[in-house]
């Protein structure tokens, strides 16, 4: 039954990425900054598909804009933090916070709480100070924050245990945890509106076992995104995602999940699957790897990641309407179509 329900899951996926928009396609105007694991955040115009890119030059897993929109933050995989302002292109040097980081998110009080991996620790980030204020331990490898609408509670994702733990933000004492959420879980985002927690799973396994392989092996479970209710702490829901999905953003209304994921079946490409909440259907897709790459000819190392793009974090700016001019511009891939002649 799982091989009918990939492959269902895979020609599903091939006809909405490889047709044409339809009729019934939602349009959405903003721009998203993804973070991947090459040393550059992706950017992609929602509006057209465009897709240029800021460099850094180290991997990471997570990045974060400012309040206002003007500055990007990426936490690293080797545990540093580096400013980028998008407004002059300029960026800071990078500086230590943590040990590997995974995820972040803005607490109450404006710090960035940052997750880690390699001591399950959070780390407390002052993004006006730029410097780390705080830390301490939620359990063994840490991904995804995200907190209540009332600013009292935090949720956070731990990855090979599967679980969410409850954290009470006041005293950062982990109050309690929910159980049985996926396999390998990366980050998770409150629905607006709503006490719906989706949480993007990769869902690898090998040998029976979880393994973060960033994609999915012959054989293996295709990935999903488990969805909470945090007022019963029971797991509601698994949407098939395909590939391996490693976060998810909402429209500000709620009406769609945004839910990056790592090596579409069949695409080998990594892309941000829009997804109606209401229907629990993917209505979209956006390429966010392979018109990049693609344009300017460049592969990954066959060493790294298995020759793949991976692709992690994703922040959207709904008020943005192009990408920035500071961002670097990859070949073919800016260029507006032209008009078709006019009819004699």
């Amino acid at each position: 039954m799982r091989k009918v329900l990939f492959a269902l899951l895979v020609l599903s996926l091939a006809i909405v990425m490889g047709s044409p928009a339809m009729a019934a396609d939602p349009s959405f105007t903003g721009i998203a900054y993804i973070q991947g694991h090459g040393g550059h955040v992706a950017v992609v115009d929602l509006a057209t598909g465009d897709v240029a890119r800021y460099s850094h030059g180290k991997a990471a897993d997570t990045a974060i804009l400012s309040k206002d929109g003007s500055i990007l933050f990426t936490f690293s995989l080797d545990g540093n933090v580096r400013e980028t302002d998008i407004k002059t292109g300029k960026q800071t040097e990078w500086a230590r916070v943590g040990k590997k980081h995974c995820g972040s998110a803005y607490a109450p009080d404006g710090n960035i709480w940052v997750s880690d991996m390699a001591d399950g620790n959070v780390y407390i980030y002052d993004p006006k100070n730029r410097k780390l204020v705080d830390s301490f331990n939620v359990s063994k490898s840490i991904c995804g924050i995200t907190f209540s609408k009332d600013g009292k509670t935090a949720f956070v994702v731990d990855m090979p245990g599967g679980f969410v733990s409850v954290v009470d933000v006041a005293t950062k004492k982990v109050k309690s945890k929910i159980d049985g959420v996926g396999t390998f879980l990366h980050r998770g985002r409150l629905q607006p509106e709503s006490n719906l927690l989706w949480v993007s799973d990769g869902a690898e396994v090998k040998a029976g076992e979880a393994n973060g392989v960033g994609y999915v092996d012959a054989g293996g479970a295709p990935g999903r995104v488990s969805i909470v209710d945090t007022a019963s702490s029971k797991l509601v829901d698994s949407l098939l995602i395909g590939g391996n999905p490693h976060d998810v953003e909402f429209s500000k209304d709620g009406k769609y999940a945004f839910v990056v994921s790592r090596q579409i079946p069949e695409r080998d490409d990594s892309a941000i699957v829009v997804v109606d909440t209401a229907t629990k259907r993917v209505v979209k897709m956006y390429s966010a790897c392979k018109k990049c790459h693609g344009a300017i000819g460049v592969k990954v190392d066959e060493k790294k990641d298995g020759g793949r793009p991976f692709l992690c974090a994703i922040e959207i700016r709904w008020d943005q309407k192009e990408i920035p001019a500071t961002a670097e511009g990859i070949p073919g891939a800016i260029e507006k179509p032209k008009p078709a002649p006019a009819a004699h």
